[in-house]
C-alpha cells in the first residue's frame, strides 16, 4: 500500500536532483579530471570538517537509520554501549595509527601489506577479502532504502535496488572523490534533520518528554548494564564495550577511512578530522537510539504494537511505519525522512564504490600492467565503479532473504572477512616479528572458523533464541477478523519466535529454556564477539607461526611501538625487549637492531665521523683540516 503523497515525491526527487547536481558541479569544476590523485583522494588538500562529515556518513548509513531504531524497539537501548567502545578505541587510533598512516606515500591501504610483509601474495589475499567485505556492506546498505520504499510507496524492491545503485554510480563516476565528499556533507544535513523531525514529533505525540521516558523506562528499554559474561548472550556489557572496541581498531585500515586521512594536507589536520568524526559518530547514533525509544513510547501510547498486530512483517520497516503514522497530516515531512534515509544510504554506497575503484586500480591493475597515462587509468577506475556496482545489486538481493535487524545481519555475514583483514593489519603494525607466513595462516583460519560459525548461526535450528523485551500495548488495535485480550499469542513473519503477551505482567518468554547444547553453543556465539574472535585468531596464530619461522628485517616506519606510546616511563632497555629491538624512528635514541640486514642499512646510511664529508654543495669548499667554509 502506498502512503506517500505528491508533495513527498517532490521532496524526494528534489533531494536526488541536488545529489546529482553536486556530482555534476564537481565534474565540471575539475575539468576532465585527468589525474587519478584528483579522482581518488581529492589532490590531498581538503579541509578537516567536510572530510570528517563524509567519513561519518560513510559508516552511519541507512543501516543505522533503520536498524538501530528497530534494535532499540525490540531489545532496548543496551546497544548504545557499543558506541562507547568505539569512542575509546578511536581515541587510541587517533594517536597511534593515524600519524604513521598519514606518512605513508601510498594510495591503497593494501600497499602497506606488501611493504610490511615483503609479500605480494599477502597484499592480494587481503585485497580480495577487503573488496568482498565492502561489497557485502554495500549490498546491505542498498537493501535498506529498498525495503522502506516497498513499505511506504509500494515500489517493487528490485526496481528500487537497481534505480538507487544507478543514481550512486552516476555521481560517483562524474565527480570522483570530491563529489563524494561534498554530497556526503549535503546528505548529512538531510539525515540529521530527518531524525530530529521524527524524535520531536514522536515525543509530542507520545505525551511529552516525561511520558515518553516513563514508558521507555517502565517497559525495560533502559537496560544498559547486563554484566553476565556468557558469550552466547546476544548482547552484554562485555561484548558491547570490549567486543566493539577491538573491532573498531580496524577502522583506520579501511580504504574508505584511509582515503580521507590521505585527503587532508597535514598530520594535525588528519587527527582533527578523525576526532571530529568520532564525536559525530556518537551524536548521530544517539539520535538513532532515541528514535527507537520514542517509537516504542509512541506505539505504547497508541495502544497497538505494529509487529504483534502484523501491520508490518519486517522489523526493519518499523521506523518507516512510524513516519507514515506521525506525519500523515503533515505535508512534505514523510518525503523529508525518506530523503534522509536515501541520503544516508547513497553517501555510504558512493564512498564504498570510490574506495573499491581505488583498490582495484592500485592493487589489481597497476602492479600487473605496464605504465599508462592518467587518462587511461581514470577510465579504468571509472569502469570498475560500474562493475562493482552491479555486484552490489546482486548482494542486495541475497541480503533481502535474511531475517533479523539489518545491523545484526551485517555483523554476522561480514565478520569473517573484516576480522581477517583487521587482524592482518594489526599483526603487521603491532608485532615486529610477524611475517608473511603468520599473516597468511592466521587470516585463512579466521575466514574458515568465523565463516563456519556465521553459517551455523543461520543453518542450525538449535542456536540460542534471543529473548525480546515486552512489546508495546495492543489493547487499542483495530484490525479486521482479529480480537485482542490480556493474554494473547501473536506470530509474526519477521521471526520464528512468537510473542507470548501478558499485558498485566508485561513479560516475554522465549521458547528456548534449556539453552544450546553441543556444537550449537559455538553457533550461538554473540554476533558482537564474531569480529573480535576473528581478530584474536589472526593475531595469536600469526605470532605463533611467525616465531616458529625465521625473522625478517622490518622497516621501523611500518610498525608502531605500543610500549613507547603507553609505557614511556619504563626504561629503554626493557621496552626494547617488547619491540624486538626495532628502532623507533620518532625517538632520539640508539637501540640495537636484531636483523643484520637492518644493521648494515643503518651503518651505510650514516657516514663514519672520521671520513671526510663529500663536497656536494656549490659555493662551498673544504679547507685542509676538513672544516667547511662558506665562500661569498
Amino acid at each position: 500500500m502506498a502512503f506517500l503523497k505528491p508533495e513527498d515525491y517532490f521532496v524526494l526527487v528534489l533531494t536526488i536532483g541536488a545529489t546529482l547536481g553536486v556530482g555534476l558541479y564537481q565534474s565540471f569544476k575539475g575539468g576532465k579530471r585527468r589525474t587519478t590523485a584528483e579522482y581518488l583522494v581529492g589532490s590531498r588538500n581538503m579541509s578537516a570538517l567536510p572530510v570528517a562529515i563524509s567519513l561519518m556518513v560513510s559508516y552511519e548509513s541507512g543501516i543505522m537509520m533503520l536498524g538501530v531504531p528497530s534494535e532499540v524497539y525490540i531489545y532496548g537501548m543496551q546497544w548504545f554501549l557499543s558506541n562507547l567502545g568505539h569512542f575509546f578505541a578511536d581515541l587510541i587510533n587517533l594517536h597511534i595509527f593515524v600519524p604513521p598512516l598519514k606518512k605513508l606515500e601510498i594510495t591503497s591501504i593494501y600497499e602497506y601489506l606488501e611493504l610490511r610483509y615483503k609479500s605480494h601474495g599477502i597484499r592480494m589475499f587481503a585485497t580480495v577479502l577487503g573488496i568482498c567485505s565492502m561489497l557485502n556492506y554495500m549490498g546491505s546498505v542498498l537493501f535498506v532504502p529498498a525495503v522502506t520504499l516497498k513499505a511506504v510507496a509500494g515500489i517493487p524492491m528490485w526496481m528500487s535496488i537497481v534505480g538507487l545503485m544507478a543514481i550512486v554510480m552516476v555521481y560517483t563516476l562524474l565527480g570522483g572523490f570530491k563529489a563524494v565528499v561534498w554530497t556526503d556533507v549535503v546528505q548529512a544535513g538531510l539525515m540529521i534533520g530527518g531524525m530530529l523531525a521524527v524524535i520531536i514529533k514522536g515525543t509530542i505525540d507520545s505525551g511529552g518528554i516525561a511520558n515518553t521516558w516513563d514508558s521507555v523506562y517502565e517497559n525495560g528499554r533502559v537496560n544498559f548494564f547486563d554484566f553476565n559474561p556468557d558469550p552466547t548472550l546476544r548482547q552484554s556489557f562485555w561484548s558491547l564495550i570490549f567486543g566493539s572496541a577491538i573491532v573498531e581498531f580496524g577502522l583506520p585500515f579501511s580504504q574508505t577511512t584511509f582515503q580521507r586521512i590521505k585527503a587532508t594536507p597535514t598530520i594535525k589536520t588528519a587527527q582533527k578530522m578523525y576526532l571530529v568524526t568520532n564525536c559525530l559518530f556518537v551524536f548521530v547514533t544517539l539520535l538513532a537510539a532515541l528514535e527507537g525509544a520514542v517509537m516504542f513510547a509512541y506505539y505504547n501510547a497508541k495502544g497497538c504494537d505494529p509487529l504483534v498486530s502484523n501491520q508490518v512483517t519486517n522489523q526493519n520497516e518499523l521506523i518507516a511505519k512510524m513516519v507514515t503514522d506521525i506525519f500523515d497530516k503533515v505535508p512534505c515531512l514523510p518525503g523529508l525522512f525518506l530523503a534522509a534515509l536515501f541520503s544516508a544510504s547513497l553517501s555510504t554506497m558512493s564512498s564504498i564504490l570510490n574506495s573499491i575503484s581505488a583498490i582495484f586500480w592500485e592493487d589489481i591493475i597497476k602492479p600487473h600492467m605496464k605504465p599508462m597515462s592518467d587518462l587511461r587509468a581514470t577510465i579504468i577506475t571509472r569502469s570498475s565503479v560500474v562493475v562493482f556496482g552491479s555486484v552490489g545489486i546482486f548482494v542486495a538481493f541475497v541480503v533481502s532473504g535474511l531475517t533479523g535487524p539489518i545491523s545484526q545481519i551485517l555483523a554476522t555475514t561480514g565478520s569473517c572477512l573484516g576480522g581477517a583483514v583487521t587482524g592482518i593489519f594489526l599483526l603487521g603494525w603491532c608485532c615486529p616479528r610477524a611475517n608473511k607466513k603468520g599473516a597468511l595462516v592466521g587470516g585463512c583460519l579466521c575466514v574458515l572458523i568465523i565463516g563456519w560459525i556465521s553459517f551455523g548461526k543461520y543453518a542450525s535450528s538449535g542456536v540460542r533464541v534471543s529473548t525480546k523485551l515486552p512489546p508495546a500495548a495492543t489493547d487499542r488495535c483495530v484490525l479486521p477478523n482479529a480480537s485482542f485480550s490480556d493474554n494473547t499469542t501473536f506470530h509474526t513473519t519477521a521471526s520464528s519466535t512468537p510473542y507470548h503477551l501478558n499485558i498485566s505482567t508485561a513479560t516475554v518468554e522465549s521458547d528456548d529454556k534449556s539453552g544450546p547444547t553441543g556444537i550449537d553453543v559455538l553457533y550461538s556465539l554473540s554476533y558482537k564477539w564474531l569480529g573480535t574472535t576473528g581478530i584474536l585468531i589472526v593475531i595469536s596464530v600469526g605470532i605463533l607461526v611467525s616465531h616458529l619461522s625465521d625473522p625478517v628485517p622490518v622497516d621501523p616506519h611500518l610498525v608502531v611501538s605500543l610500549c613507547d606510546k603507553v609505557c614511556c616511563c619504563i626504561p629503554e632497555t626493557v621496552r626494547a625487549r617488547f619491540t624486538c629491538s626495532i628502532r623507533n624512528p620518532d625517538r632520539d635514541c640508539n637501540v640495537t637492531v636484531e636483523s643484520e640486514e637492518l644493521d648494515k642499512e643503518l651503518v651505510t646510511n650514516k657516514p663514519p665521523p672520521e671520513e671526510k664529508v663529500p663536497n656536494n654543495f656549490t659555493g662551498m669548499e673544504e679547507t685542509p683540516d676538513t672544516e667547511l667554509v662558506v665562500t661569498n
